[in-house]
């Protein structure tokens, strides 16, 4: 569910002529949050198990799923941490455009 609000507050935290730098970052930053999510797991479940039997297999999951909870409530704690943008009000300019887009639908 975090998924599609994520972009969306990144996006709307910057200008629109910087959208698409934006837009290249969050989704380069999710997908190395991802990547060192699942390397961290991993090392911790090998550190702790190994798939051989289902103890050492439990073994090996209880600490990386712990983990990997614990770095989720990291990241809730950050983003709750995190203060709002304040975005500048519209520029005369884009005042005619949000007009006639608005009346158009």
């Amino acid at each position: 569910m975090a998924l599609p609000v994520a972009p969306a507050a990144a996006l709307s935290a910057v200008p629109p002529a910087d959208l698409g730098k934006a837009s290249g970052i969050n989704s380069t930053l999710q997908r190395f949050g991802s990547a060192f999510g699942v390397a961290i797991a991993t090392t911790v479940f090998t550190a702790n198990g190994h798939i051989a039997t289902p103890a050492s297999f439990t073994a090996g999951l209880r600490p990386a799923l712990q983990t990997a909870a614990a770095l989720s409530l990291t990241g809730v704690l950050t983003a709750l941490a995190v203060k709002p943008a304040v975005r500048a009000a519209h520029t005369a300019q884009d005042a005619p455009q949000l007009t006639k887009a608005s009346q158009t639908s």
